[in-house]
C-alpha cells in the first residue's frame, strides 16, 4: 500500500530496502518482490511510446525487477510485456532526456531479461523476430566492391548495437519454440532468414576488420583512451553477433552458444579480445589456438570471400 503513490526515487529506496530483509532472500520473497515490481509497473494498462513518464517507470522497475530475476524468478511478463507492447512501436519511445538513445536502452534492458524468461506465446516471438529483421536488411543487387571487397556507399547502414540486444533475446526466447524457424510451414521465414544473416555476416567481417587493424599494435594502456576503448566494445558487439548468427545459420538453427553482452563486465582481457578471432573466443581452447598461430592469422585478415560465403564465420 505504500508503493502506490510514490515518486521515482521513492519507489527506488523502498525497494532497496524490502530486497536487503532476510524474510525477501528467499525464492518466494523475491517472487513477491517482482510481483510488487510488477503492479507499480502498470503492465496491465497500454504503452504510451510517447510519454516519457510512461517509458521512464517502464524502464525503472525493469532496472529495480532484474538483480531479483532467476531460474526460479522469471522475467516472463515483462519481457512478454517488452515484446507486445513496446516493440511494435519501438521508433516512437520518447525520453525527458535530450541526446539519449532510449530505444537502445530498452532493448538492452529486453536482452538482459531474456535468459530468465519461461515460455511465451507466438505474438511476443514474431514480434521480437520482426523488430530483429528491421535491422537485418536483405542483400541488394549488388553487395561488394569489386576493387576491394568493401561495402558500396548507399547500402544500408548495419546498427550493431541494436542487432546484438534484438539477436541475443531472439536466441535465448526462440529455443523454447524452435518450430517458429523449423516448422515446414515456416519454409520461407527460415530461408529469408538465411539470406539476412549470410548477407549481415558479410559486413560485419568487414567491420571486425577494420576494427582490429585499428586496435592491433596498441598497448594495454593506449587501449584504455576513450576512442579505443569505444572500438573495443564494438569488438565485444560485433564478436557477439557473429557467435550468434553462426549458431542460427545452422540448419536446423542451433542454440547452444553463450555470449556475455557486450556492455556487461567480462573476464575476457582487452588484448584476447582484439587477437582472438570471433569464432574461436567462446570455443576454442587456448592451447589449439597457440599451436596454430598461422591460422588465426589468415581468417584475422581475409573476410568471406565471393558475393556470398558459403560459411558465415
Amino acid at each position: 500500500q505504500v508503493l502506490t503513490d510514490v515518486t521515482r526515487d521513492e519507489f527506488v529506496t523502498f525497494m532497496h530496502i524490502l530486497a536487503s530483509l532476510q524474510s525477501l532472500q528467499t525464492v518466494s520473497g523475491r517472487q513477491q518482490l517482482v510481483d510488487l515490481v510488477v503492479e507499480q509497473a502498470e503492465l496491465s494498462k497500454p504503452f504510451q511510446a510517447d510519454d516519457s513518464t510512461c517509458v521512464d517507470r517502464l524502464m525503472d522497475c525493469v532496472r529495480q525487477a532484474m538483480p531479483l530475476f532467476s531460474r526460479n524468478v522469471q522475467s516472463t511478463k515483462f519481457v512478454a510485456y517488452v515484446c507486445v507492447a513496446v516493440l511494435p512501436c519501438l521508433t516512437a519511445v520518447t525520453s525527458s532526456v535530450e541526446e539519449r538513445d532510449v530505444k537502445l536502452e530498452v532493448l538492452k534492458l529486453l536482452a538482459e531479461m531474456s535468459p530468465y524468461c519461461g515460455d511465451v506465446d507466438s505474438t511476443c516471438l514474431a514480434n521480437l523476430y520482426t523488430c530483429l529483421l528491421e535491422y537485418m536488411p536483405v542483400p541488394p543487387a549488388e553487395v561488394e566492391n569489386e576493387e576491394n571487397g568493401s561495402l558500396q556507399p548507399g547500402e544500408p547502414q548495419l546498427q550493431f548495437s541494436y542487432v546484438e540486444c534484438l539477436m541475443f533475446a531472439f536466441h535465448q526466447i526462440a529455443r523454447k519454440g524452435t518450430d517458429f524457424l523449423t516448422a515446414e510451414e515456416n519454409a520461407d521465414r527460415l530461408k529469408d532468414f538465411r539470406t539476412r544473416l549470410q548477407y549481415f555476416a558479410r559486413g560485419l567481417q568487414v567491420y571486425i576488420k577494420q576494427l582490429r587493424l585499428s586496435l592491433q599494435g596498441k598497448t594495454g594502456e593506449e587501449l584504455k583512451t576513450t576512442e579505443n576503448k569505444i572500438k573495443v566494445v564494438a569488438l565485444r558487439t560485433t564478436s557477439n553477433i557473429n557467435v550468434l548468427i553462426k549458431d542460427l545459420f545452422h540448419n536446423p538453427p542451433s542454440y547452444k552458444s553463450v555470449v556475455g553482452l557486450s556492455w556487461k563486465p567480462t573476464t575476457v582481457s582487452t588484448l584476447s579480445l582484439v587477437f582472438t578471432e570471433p569464432k574461436t573466443l567462446e570455443t576454442v581452447p587456448t592451447k589449439r589456438m597457440a599451436v596454430r598461430p598461422k591460422h588465426n592469422e589468415r581468417s584475422l585478415y581475409h573476410p568471406p570471400g565471393g558475393k556470398y560465403s558459403e560459411r558465415v564465420g
